[in-house]
């Protein structure tokens, strides 16, 4: 074979075979454009604030996946409503925008963030993602889980077996928005869990996606039910948008249990993305602002 290619290369009688073939006949190559690698500058020092033995970190160049931090990032922890990211993806792979849910009685009984959905209202696949992702609304979460699955231990199954496709070998679901869950018999809380490097990975994955990369981009909530009856409105729960960052995302998580947890999407002024993760932190804007803050000073691409 590498005899046949040296021939069809240098010789004349191989060069005329070629000029003689019609293009569509030839091979078709796809060349890589090479991907800039994030490099530290000497002396740079990671920051002191995200010493806390509570919060686990983790930076990464989005394009070369190369890692920029990492601190406790494989511990497996809870990871609140950071949670419905996963919940995103599995409703993404299984169903279209426009599709129309109808509330069930369980979404509406539901505690903790929520933009008020009524029994039997309304609303589109879409809608109901938008809500769960930029207010962090626990009853669209469970709106979309029940509607899906039938109930949402149907659904926490779908979410397992999503991790497990996805190689995110920390996960441990039991409900779709994250929210701590009471145990009785030991007497104590636990909730979802998962590794910030596997959170990470989740991000990524849900980022492929436009609708999600859209959504989570977005500042406020407004959304309708498909009869036009109900008006629903909610500010985003990120408090770092429209900062020196540059964020475009993602998601944020609270519960006594997990601390304050936050997926960030940040881009540097050449157009780098860098995506961070912070779980169980005691002042989850504040870090993430010192954290990407040093990634841009401490990094350059090349």
């Amino acid at each position: 074979m590498l005899e046949y290619l040296l021939f069809v290369l240098f010789s004349g009688a191989g060069q005329e075979m070629l000029s003689q073939l019609n293009a569509q006949e030839l091979p078709q190559i796809e060349i890589l454009q090479p991907v800039d690698l994030p490099q530290i500058e000497a002396g740079k020092i990671a920051p002191k604030l995200l010493a806390d033995e509570k919060t686990a970190v983790f930076a990464q160049d989005m394009a070369s996946k190369k890692t920029l931090l990492s601190q406790r990032a494989d511990r497996s922890q809870p990871i609140a409503s950071i949670t419905k990211i996963m919940t995103a993806l599995v409703i993404l792979s299984e169903h279209t925008l426009d599709e129309v849910v109808t509330v069930p009685l369980e979404a509406t009984e539901v505690l903790g963030a929520e933009i008020g959905v009524y029994q039997h209202e309304k609303l589109t696949v879409g809608t109901l993602l938008q809500a769960s992702l930029i207010p962090s609304a626990n009853d669209a979460a469970v709106a979309l889980a029940v509607w899906d699955s039938g109930s949402e231990e149907a659904f926490v199954k779908k979410m397992k077996e999503k991790a497990q496709e996805l190689g995110m070998t920390t996960a441990e679901f039991f409900n779709s928005t994250g929210l701590d869950i009471w145990d009785e018999e030991k007497k104590a809380w636990y909730g979802n869990k998962m590794s910030a490097r596997d959170v990470a990975r989740m991000a990524r994955v849900a980022l492929q996606n436009d609708f999600f990369r859209k959504t989570v981009s977005q500042r406020h909530f407004w959304g309708t039910s498909t009869g036009g009856e109900f008006f629903h409105e909610k500010e985003s729960t990120n408090q770092l948008f429209d900062t020196f960052l540059n964020l475009s995302g993602v998601k944020t998580g609270y519960t006594q249990l997990a601390g304050q947890c936050f997926v960030a999407l940040g881009k540097t002024t050449d157009g780098h993305e860098v995506l961070t993760v912070l779980l169980g932190s005691a002042d989850r804007f504040g870090e993430t602002k010192k954290l990407i803050s040093w990634v841009y000073d401490s990094f350059t691409w090349k």
